[in-house]
C-alpha cells in the first residue's frame, strides 16, 4: 500500500484535489460555458466527510464539460426519505452485501420495483428480469443477467464508481488473516495470536446490532453476529454462488419445485443437541409464519394478495430436508443464507436473550449498556474448533476511539469502514500494530433520478459517466484502496458482466452532449 507520512493527507488534501483538477483540465478558468440553465444538484450525506471529497472532486470535473453541478449535504436519514420518494436529480450511495447477488438487479431496475429509487423504467427489461427471478436454469439465467447488465450500463440509470475494499488493522502477533472477498466474519475462526492471548480477543462492531435473535437481524452488525454463532443451509462461495453450508448435498428438480437438501452428519449444537433436519424444518416453519422481513423472499405479493412460495417442508429422515415450492423460484437457495439454524423448540425470545446455534463461536452474555457480547470457542464445532478461546465483540461508533483503543491494546483486530484512508496509513507505521488489505465488493455509485430533467436524458447520464476520472479518485483520494467498478456486481460474480465501460473521456463527454444538442453557451 502506498504510504504518506502520517498525519500528512489532511494537510495535503488540498494540493491532492487541485492536482485532479490540472489532471482533467479543471482549475482556475478550466470550466467549460454551461449546457444547462440550471445546475444539476448533487445531494449527499452530510455526516460523510470522504464522500463530500468526492462529491467535490465529481462536481468540478463535470464543469469541465460544461456541465453545471451545485452539492447539497443533508442529514443521512433525510437524504434516505429523499431517495425514497424520488426527491433529488443525482445522488451517491453505497450498497453493503445485496449487489453480490445478481437478483438484485430485478430490485435496483425493475419498474415500481421497491428499491428503483430512480424511477427507472424499461420493458424490454422488465421482462428479462422477470424471466431471471424466476428459472431454475442457471446458464439461462446467467445469459439473462449478462442482457440486463449490457441494458442498464448502456442507458446508466446508476453509475458504478468504484468497490471498497476491505482494510484490517491488526496487533503485530495476530496471524492468519484472510477476510474473504463478501467479508463473512467466519474468518475470526481461523485466527490465531502469536504467544497467546490473555484474557479475551477483542474486535469491533461499527455500530450496535439491533437484536442477537437472527431471524429478525438485517442490519451489518446483526448479521456479523449471525456469522458468528449460527451457520445456515446454504453459503455463498468465492463466485458468490450457492453451496451447501449444514447441507452436504443440494439437489434441484428439473421443474425447479422440489429442492432436496442432505444434511452434514454430526453437527452439534452449542447446547449439545445434534443438528437433524427437524431443526432445520422448525427454523424455516418459524421464518415462514413470523413478521421477519427475511421471510420475504418466500412469499410473492403484499396485502390480501401475499401468497406463500413454499408449498411444503419434509423430514423423510434425520438427515434429509426436502422443500416444495409454488413455482420456480431463482431467488430460493439466496434467501436462505440469511437463515441460520434454531435447535427444535427454541423460541425467537429465548434466542433473542440467549442466542444458540451452531456456529464456531457460542454465546456467553450481552452488556447492551456496554456495547460489549462475549463469545466463547464452541469446541465441538464441525468445521474445527476456533484457536481463540474466548472473543469479545465491541461496538465503538468514534473514529478517534476506536485508533486510540488499536493503538493501546484495547482492540486486537478492526475491519472497519469508518476510518479515513490517510488513518490506515499512519496506523500501518505503529509498531505494534499491522494493516492488511483484502478485495471487497462493497459498491460506491451515483443514482439517477431518470424522471428530472436533464437526467432523463441517458446521452446526459452517458457524458457524466464519460466525465468522471475514477482511477484518478481511486488511486490519490482513496489511495488505492478502492477498485474501479464497472458493474453493480462483483467482478468475481458468476453472472458479471461489464457491459459497456465508461473510462475518463471528457472528449467524448462533450462530443455526446453536443451531438444531443446541448451546445455549450445556451
Amino acid at each position: 500500500m502506498r504510504r504518506r507520512p502520517a498525519n500528512a493527507y489532511a494537510a495535503a488534501l488540498p494540493i491532492i484535489l487541485a492536482a485532479l483538477l490540472a489532471a482533467c483540465g479543471g482549475g482556475a478558468g478550466g470550466a467549460k460555458a454551461a449546457r444547462f440553465r440550471a445546475p444539476v444538484v448533487l445531494k449527499v450525506n452530510a455526516a460523510s466527510a470522504p464522500t463530500r471529497q468526492y462529491a467535490g472532486i465529481i462536481q468540478n470535473q463535470l464543469k469541465q464539460v460544461g456541465i453545471p453541478c451545485e452539492i447539497e449535504t443533508v442529514e443521512f436519514n433525510t437524504l434516505l426519505e429523499q431517495q425514497t420518494k424520488g426527491q433529488f436529480q443525482l445522488t451517491t450511495g453505497r450498497w453493503v452485501g445485496g449487489n453480490q447477488d445478481p437478483i438484485y438487479l430485478y430490485d435496483l431496475f425493475r419498474t415500481g420495483s421497491f428499491r428503483n429509487r430512480g424511477r427507472y423504467s424499461n420493458p424490454e427489461l422488465d421482462k428479462i428480469l422477470d424471466e431471471a427471478i424466476n428459472t431454475a436454469d442457471r446458464t439461462r439465467a446467467r445469459d439473462l443477467y449478462v442482457r440486463a447488465q449490457e441494458i442498464t450500463s448502456r442507458e446508466v440509470p446508476q453509475f458504478p464508481l468504484w468497490y471498497v475494499d476491505q482494510m484490517v488493522v491488526a496487533r503485530k502477533n495476530v496471524q492468519n488473516v484472510n477476510v474473504p472477498v463478501d467479508g463473512d466474519w467466519r474468518f475470526l475462526r481461523d485466527v490465531t495470536v502469536e504467544g497467546g492471548k490473555a484474557g479475551p480477543f477483542v474486535v469491533v462492531l461499527e455500530s450496535n446490532p439491533t437484536t442477537l435473535e437472527q431471524l429478525h437481524s438485517t442490519d451489518a452488525s446483526g448479521e456479523r453476529m449471525r456469522q458468528l454463532m449460527f451457520n445456515s443451509l446454504v453459503r455463498k462461495n468465492e463466485k458468490f454462488d450457492y453451496v451447501g453450508d449444514l447441507a452436504s448435498d443440494i439437489q434441484a428438480s428439473a421443474d425447479g419445485l422440489t429442492y432436496t437438501f442432505r444434511l452434514r452428519d454430526g453437527v452439534k449444537f452449542h447446547n449439545g443437541k445434534a443438528f437433524t433436519s427437524a431443526d432445520a424444518k422448525y427454523t424455516l416453519d418459524t421464518l415462514l409464519s413470523s413478521d421477519s422481513a427475511k421471510a420475504n423472499d418466500f412469499f410473492e405479493g403484499s396485502g390480501a394478495e401475499r401468497r406463500a412460495l413454499v408449498k411444503a417442508v419434509e423430514t423423510p429422515d434425520p438427515l434429509t430436508l426436502v422443500v416444495r415450492l409454488t413455482k420456480p423460484l431463482n431467488k430460493f437457495l439466496s434467501g436462505l443464507v440469511a437463515v441460520g439454524m434454531y435447535p427444535q423448540g427454541s423460541t425467537l425470545e429465548q434466542q433473542k436473550r440467549s442466542p444458540v446455534g451452531t456456529g464456531a463461536f457460542k454465546f456467553v452474555r450481552y452488556d447492551e449498556s456496554q456495547q460489549v457480547v462475549d463469545l466463547a470457542a464452541h469446541e465441538a464445532y464441525w468445521g474445527g474448533a476456533p484457536a481463540i478461546k474466548q472473543l469479545r465483540v465491541r461496538t465503538i461508533l468514534d473514529a478517534n476511539t476506536l485508533q486510540a483503543e488499536l493503538r493501546s491494546g484495547g482492540v486486537d483486530l478492526a475491519q472497519a469502514a469508518n476510518l479515513q484512508p490517510d488513518t490506515y496509513q499512519a496506523l500501518g507505521q505503529d509498531p505494534n500494530l499491522k494493516v492488511q488489505q483484502f478485495p471487497g465488493v462493497n459498491l460506491v455509485y451515483l443514482l439517477f433520478n431518470v424522471t428530472a430533467e436533464p437526467l432523463s436524458d441517458a446521452r446526459v447520464r452517458q457524458a457524466i459517466a464519460y466525465a468522471i476520472d475514477r482511477e484518478a479518485i481511486v488511486k490519490e483520494l482513496l489511495l488505492g484502496q478502492a477498485r474501479v467498478a464497472n458493474s453493480i456486481l462483483p467482478e468475481q460474480s458468476w453472472a458479471y458482466a461489464p457491459g459497456q465501460v465508461y473510462n475518463f473521456d471528457p472528449a467524448k463527454a462533450q462530443q455526446i452532449l453536443d451531438e444531443a444538442g446541448y451546445k455549450a453557451g445556451q
